[in-house]
Protein backbone atom coordinates (compact mmCIF):
# COMPACT_ATOMS: atom_id res chain seq x y z
CA UNK A 1 0.00 0.00 0.00
CA UNK A 2 1.68 3.20 -1.18
CA UNK A 3 -0.95 5.71 0.00
CA UNK A 4 -1.84 5.61 3.69
CA UNK A 5 -3.07 9.14 4.42
CA UNK A 6 -5.02 11.83 2.59
CA UNK A 7 -4.05 15.45 3.26
CA UNK A 8 -6.39 17.27 0.84
CA UNK A 9 -10.14 16.84 1.35
CA UNK A 10 -13.01 19.35 1.13
CA UNK A 11 -16.21 19.24 3.15
CA UNK A 12 -19.60 20.88 2.97
CA UNK A 13 -17.98 23.93 4.58
CA UNK A 14 -16.35 24.71 1.23
CA UNK A 15 -18.39 26.66 -1.30
CA UNK A 16 -17.86 23.96 -3.93
CA UNK A 17 -18.18 20.76 -1.89
CA UNK A 18 -20.84 18.65 -0.18
CA UNK A 19 -18.98 15.93 1.73
CA UNK A 20 -19.80 15.35 5.37
CA UNK A 21 -17.09 14.61 7.90
CA UNK A 22 -18.88 11.40 8.84
CA UNK A 23 -18.73 10.09 5.27
CA UNK A 24 -15.07 11.03 4.94
CA UNK A 25 -14.08 9.35 8.21
CA UNK A 26 -16.10 6.21 7.49
CA UNK A 27 -14.61 5.70 4.05
CA UNK A 28 -11.09 6.64 5.13
CA UNK A 29 -11.25 3.93 7.78
CA UNK A 30 -12.30 1.41 5.13
CA UNK A 31 -9.38 2.53 2.96
CA UNK A 32 -6.97 2.02 5.87
CA UNK A 33 -5.88 5.66 6.01
CA UNK A 34 -4.05 6.74 9.16
CA UNK A 35 -4.61 10.50 8.81
CA UNK A 36 -7.16 12.62 6.98
CA UNK A 37 -6.56 16.31 6.44
CA UNK A 38 -9.52 18.64 5.97
CA UNK A 39 -8.52 21.56 3.76
CA UNK A 40 -11.54 23.70 2.98
CA UNK A 41 -11.03 26.70 0.74
CA UNK A 42 -10.05 30.17 1.88
CA UNK A 43 -9.65 31.74 -1.55
CA UNK A 44 -10.35 35.38 -0.70
CA UNK A 45 -10.27 37.57 2.38
CA UNK A 46 -13.95 38.57 2.15
CA UNK A 47 -16.59 37.59 4.69
CA UNK A 48 -18.02 34.82 2.52
CA UNK A 49 -14.80 32.83 2.37
CA UNK A 50 -13.77 33.65 5.93
CA UNK A 51 -17.14 32.46 7.22
CA UNK A 52 -16.64 29.22 5.26
CA UNK A 53 -13.25 28.81 6.91
CA UNK A 54 -14.71 29.46 10.36
CA UNK A 55 -17.44 26.88 9.74
CA UNK A 56 -14.78 24.36 8.76
CA UNK A 57 -12.75 25.13 11.88
CA UNK A 58 -15.76 24.74 14.17
CA UNK A 59 -16.88 21.47 12.54
CA UNK A 60 -13.46 19.84 12.46
CA UNK A 61 -12.60 20.82 16.04
CA UNK A 62 -15.82 19.20 17.27
CA UNK A 63 -15.31 16.13 15.09
CA UNK A 64 -11.74 15.74 16.31
CA UNK A 65 -13.02 14.90 19.81
CA UNK A 66 -14.11 11.48 18.54
CA UNK A 67 -11.88 11.20 15.47
CA UNK A 68 -8.26 12.01 16.39
CA UNK A 69 -7.11 10.96 12.92
CA UNK A 70 -8.54 14.21 11.53
CA UNK A 71 -6.15 17.15 11.05
CA UNK A 72 -7.39 20.69 10.43
CA UNK A 73 -5.80 22.33 7.40
CA UNK A 74 -6.76 24.90 4.79
CA UNK A 75 -6.31 25.37 1.06
CA UNK A 76 -5.02 28.78 0.03
CA UNK A 77 -4.82 30.02 -3.54
CA UNK A 78 -2.86 32.99 -4.89
CA UNK A 79 -4.95 36.06 -5.63
CA UNK A 80 -3.98 39.42 -7.06
CA UNK A 81 -2.73 41.86 -4.43
CA UNK A 82 -4.85 44.80 -5.66
CA UNK A 83 -8.00 42.74 -5.12
CA UNK A 84 -6.82 41.63 -1.69
CA UNK A 85 -6.20 45.28 -0.76
CA UNK A 86 -9.62 46.31 -2.08
CA UNK A 87 -11.32 43.67 0.06
CA UNK A 88 -9.33 44.68 3.13
CA UNK A 89 -10.54 48.24 2.63
CA UNK A 90 -14.18 47.57 1.69
CA UNK A 91 -14.92 44.12 3.12
CA UNK A 92 -16.25 42.83 -0.20
CA UNK A 93 -15.19 41.86 -3.72
CA UNK A 94 -18.20 43.65 -5.18
CA UNK A 95 -17.28 46.73 -7.17
CA UNK A 96 -13.65 45.74 -7.62
CA UNK A 97 -12.14 46.96 -10.89
CA UNK A 98 -8.73 45.44 -11.75
CA UNK A 99 -6.19 48.21 -12.32
CA UNK A 100 -4.20 48.26 -15.54
CA UNK A 101 -0.51 47.83 -14.71
CA UNK A 102 2.68 47.45 -16.69
CA UNK A 103 3.86 44.49 -14.63
CA UNK A 104 2.12 41.33 -13.40
CA UNK A 105 0.11 41.82 -10.24
CA UNK A 106 1.81 40.96 -6.98
CA UNK A 107 0.45 37.87 -5.23
CA UNK A 108 -1.27 37.49 -1.87
CA UNK A 109 -3.07 34.81 0.16
CA UNK A 110 -6.31 35.29 2.06
CA UNK A 111 -4.92 35.05 5.60
CA UNK A 112 -1.66 35.46 7.46
CA UNK A 113 -0.04 32.50 9.19
CA UNK A 114 -0.80 34.11 12.54
CA UNK A 115 -4.49 34.40 11.67
CA UNK A 116 -4.66 30.77 10.57
CA UNK A 117 -2.92 29.58 13.72
CA UNK A 118 -5.33 31.60 15.85
CA UNK A 119 -8.20 29.59 14.33
CA UNK A 120 -6.47 26.33 15.14
CA UNK A 121 -5.40 25.50 11.59
CA UNK A 122 -2.42 23.11 11.65
CA UNK A 123 -1.12 23.36 8.08
CA UNK A 124 -1.83 24.90 4.69
CA UNK A 125 -1.90 23.69 1.12
CA UNK A 126 -0.91 26.42 -1.30
CA UNK A 127 -2.09 25.81 -4.85
CA UNK A 128 -2.31 27.74 -8.11
CA UNK A 129 -5.77 27.67 -9.70
CA UNK A 130 -5.90 30.51 -12.22
CA UNK A 131 -3.91 33.40 -13.66
CA UNK A 132 -3.54 36.45 -11.43
CA UNK A 133 -1.04 38.38 -13.51
CA UNK A 134 -3.31 40.49 -15.73
CA UNK A 135 -6.79 42.06 -15.54
CA UNK A 136 -9.77 39.74 -16.16
CA UNK A 137 -7.45 36.77 -16.70
CA UNK A 138 -10.23 34.21 -16.21
CA UNK A 139 -12.03 35.61 -19.24
CA UNK A 140 -9.04 35.31 -21.58
CA UNK A 141 -8.68 32.55 -24.13
CA UNK A 142 -6.07 29.95 -23.14
CA UNK A 143 -2.53 31.03 -23.98
CA UNK A 144 -0.33 28.06 -23.15
CA UNK A 145 2.95 29.97 -23.08
CA UNK A 146 1.56 32.73 -20.85
CA UNK A 147 -0.16 30.22 -18.58
CA UNK A 148 2.97 28.13 -18.09
CA UNK A 149 4.90 31.28 -17.21
CA UNK A 150 2.22 32.33 -14.73
CA UNK A 151 1.85 28.91 -13.07
CA UNK A 152 5.63 28.80 -12.68
CA UNK A 153 5.61 32.25 -11.06
CA UNK A 154 2.87 31.30 -8.62
CA UNK A 155 4.37 27.93 -7.71
CA UNK A 156 7.79 29.44 -7.10
CA UNK A 157 6.17 32.06 -4.89
CA UNK A 158 4.19 29.44 -2.96
CA UNK A 159 7.27 27.28 -2.50
CA UNK A 160 8.92 30.19 -0.69
CA UNK A 161 5.96 31.47 1.37
CA UNK A 162 5.96 30.73 5.10
CA UNK A 163 2.26 29.89 5.11
CA UNK A 164 2.59 26.97 2.73
CA UNK A 165 3.22 23.48 4.11
CA UNK A 166 2.37 21.54 0.94
CA UNK A 167 2.60 22.72 -2.65
CA UNK A 168 -0.81 21.53 -3.80
CA UNK A 169 -1.54 19.90 -7.16
CA UNK A 170 1.50 21.28 -9.02
CA UNK A 171 0.65 22.20 -12.60
CA UNK A 172 -3.07 21.58 -12.12
CA UNK A 173 -5.07 23.35 -14.79
CA UNK A 174 -8.85 23.36 -14.95
CA UNK A 175 -8.80 23.73 -18.74
CA UNK A 176 -6.34 20.84 -19.09
CA UNK A 177 -4.27 22.82 -21.59
CA UNK A 178 -1.14 20.71 -21.04
CA UNK A 179 -2.76 17.41 -20.06
CA UNK A 180 -1.79 15.71 -23.31
CA UNK A 181 1.96 15.99 -22.92
CA UNK A 182 3.59 17.16 -19.68
CA UNK A 183 6.89 17.76 -21.48
CA UNK A 184 5.57 21.14 -22.65
CA UNK A 185 6.50 22.26 -19.13
CA UNK A 186 10.22 23.07 -19.27
CA UNK A 187 12.24 20.72 -17.07
CA UNK A 188 14.25 23.70 -15.84
CA UNK A 189 11.08 25.16 -14.32
CA UNK A 190 10.42 21.94 -12.44
CA UNK A 191 13.97 21.92 -11.15
CA UNK A 192 13.63 25.54 -9.97
CA UNK A 193 10.44 24.63 -8.13
CA UNK A 194 12.09 21.54 -6.66
CA UNK A 195 15.06 23.57 -5.41
CA UNK A 196 12.74 26.09 -3.75
CA UNK A 197 10.68 23.33 -2.12
CA UNK A 198 13.78 21.64 -0.79
CA UNK A 199 15.39 24.85 0.46
CA UNK A 200 12.20 25.86 2.29
CA UNK A 201 11.44 22.36 3.63
CA UNK A 202 8.09 22.03 1.87
CA UNK A 203 6.11 18.97 0.84
CA UNK A 204 4.80 18.39 -2.66
CA UNK A 205 1.41 16.86 -3.32
CA UNK A 206 0.49 13.93 -5.50
CA UNK A 207 -3.05 14.96 -6.33
CA UNK A 208 -5.28 12.24 -7.76
CA UNK A 209 -7.42 14.87 -9.44
CA UNK A 210 -4.44 15.68 -11.66
CA UNK A 211 -2.78 12.27 -11.86
CA UNK A 212 -6.01 10.44 -12.68
CA UNK A 213 -7.85 13.22 -14.47
CA UNK A 214 -10.18 11.92 -17.20
CA UNK A 215 -8.93 14.85 -19.27
CA UNK A 216 -5.34 13.58 -19.11
CA UNK A 217 -3.70 11.27 -21.61
CA UNK A 218 -2.00 8.10 -20.43
CA UNK A 219 1.26 9.66 -21.56
CA UNK A 220 0.66 12.68 -19.33
CA UNK A 221 -0.13 10.49 -16.32
CA UNK A 222 3.12 8.59 -16.57
CA UNK A 223 5.11 11.76 -17.21
CA UNK A 224 3.47 13.47 -14.23
CA UNK A 225 4.18 10.48 -11.96
CA UNK A 226 7.80 10.53 -13.17
CA UNK A 227 7.99 14.24 -12.29
CA UNK A 228 6.83 13.46 -8.75
CA UNK A 229 9.27 10.57 -8.53
CA UNK A 230 12.13 12.84 -9.57
CA UNK A 231 11.24 15.29 -6.80
CA UNK A 232 11.00 12.42 -4.30
CA UNK A 233 14.45 11.20 -5.30
CA UNK A 234 15.75 14.73 -4.71
CA UNK A 235 14.63 14.42 -1.10
CA UNK A 236 11.34 16.30 -1.30
CA UNK A 237 8.63 14.52 0.73
CA UNK A 238 5.50 13.63 -1.23
CA UNK A 239 2.01 13.62 0.31
CA UNK A 240 -1.21 12.31 -1.19
CA UNK A 241 -4.31 14.42 -1.71
CA UNK A 242 -7.55 13.10 -3.17
CA UNK A 243 -8.88 16.67 -3.48
CA UNK A 244 -12.33 15.17 -2.94
CA UNK A 245 -15.32 17.51 -3.03
CA UNK A 246 -18.62 15.70 -3.48
CA UNK A 247 -17.84 12.02 -3.05
CA UNK A 248 -15.11 10.15 -1.21
CA UNK A 249 -14.19 7.02 -3.13
CA UNK A 250 -11.19 4.76 -3.62
CA UNK A 251 -9.55 6.82 -6.37
CA UNK A 252 -6.25 6.26 -4.56
CA UNK A 253 -6.16 2.74 -5.99
CA UNK A 254 -5.92 4.04 -9.57
CA UNK A 255 -3.26 6.51 -8.44
CA UNK A 256 -1.25 3.72 -6.79
CA UNK A 257 -1.07 1.74 -10.04
CA UNK A 258 0.40 4.69 -11.90
CA UNK A 259 2.77 5.53 -9.06
CA UNK A 260 4.00 1.94 -8.76
CA UNK A 261 4.79 1.92 -12.48
CA UNK A 262 7.40 4.66 -11.98
CA UNK A 263 8.98 3.16 -8.88
CA UNK A 264 6.97 4.32 -5.88
CA UNK A 265 6.49 1.69 -3.20
CA UNK A 266 5.33 1.21 0.37
CA UNK A 267 6.89 3.81 2.67
CA UNK A 268 7.65 6.42 0.02
CA UNK A 269 4.70 8.71 0.74
CA UNK A 270 4.83 11.02 3.73
CA UNK A 271 2.62 12.19 6.51
CA UNK A 272 3.20 15.74 7.67
CA UNK A 273 5.74 15.52 10.49
CA UNK A 274 4.70 16.94 13.85
CA UNK A 275 7.50 19.49 13.61
CA UNK A 276 5.91 20.87 10.44
CA UNK A 277 2.42 21.18 11.88
CA UNK A 278 1.58 24.50 13.52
Amino acid sequence: MIIKSDWHIHTESSYDASLSLNEIAKNAKEFGFKKIGITDHANFNDEKFLSDLKNSVTSVKEFFKTHPEVVLGVELTPIEKPEFDYIEKTGTREGYVPPVMNNPYEIELAQTKEQLISYGVRYAIGAAHWRVDVPHAKQLAPDVSAMIKEWYRQQMWLACDERVTILGHPWYNGKAVWYEDFSVIPHSMNMDIAAALKENKKYVECNSGVLCSPKASEKFRIQYAEFLRELFEMGIPVTYGSDSHNEYTDTYLAAEKILASVGFSDGDFSEIADEHLW
